[in-house]
């Protein structure tokens, strides 16, 4: 019995290391305000928490260092995701809205996707992440 499961129990060990697979996000981000300072905030999102910020799947924010940056998240699982990126000009980790909740602080979706009377859908505003692949975005921001 031992000489039947030492071959098992090693392959599946050996197979257990296997590299996860995912692809990349690279975020380029123009139209950036570089007066306002602050971060730049770059975030992907799943259907059912899009955009809420805080709530992305994954994120990354960088200083400001001009008017166009380029942010990238890697290991992404493969999927369909919304993509948003923002200028946190003051760094509180928030967008910044109106009493009406509009956003005060510049902001950008996914294929050019607009707020009209609230953000964007998810579908306007979604890129696909394949597998071994890296998704290139341009965000302008607003």
């Amino acid at each position: 019995m031992a000489r039947i499961l030492m071959p098992f129990l090693l392959f599946s060990f050996w197979g257990s290391n296997e590299a996860p697979k995912t692809g990349t996000v690279v975020f380029e981000i123009r139209n950036i305000d570089p007066k306002l300072g602050g971060n730049i905030s770059a975030g992907i999102f799943q259907k059912e928490f899009f955009p809420q910020v805080g709530k992305q799947f994954q994120g990354k924010d960088l200083k400001v260092s001009g008017r166009s940056m380029t942010i990238t998240i890697k290991e992404v699982p493969p999927g369909t995701y919304g993509a948003v990126a923002f200028q946190d000009a003051n760094e509180n980790q928030e967008l910044d809205a109106n009493f009406l909740g509009f956003p005060t602080e510049p902001i950008g979706f996914a294929n050019g996707a607009q707020i009209n009377f609230g953000p964007p859908s998810f579908e306007d505003a979604s890129i696909r992440v394949e597998e071994g692949k890296v998704s290139r975005i341009v965000i302008k921001l607003n």
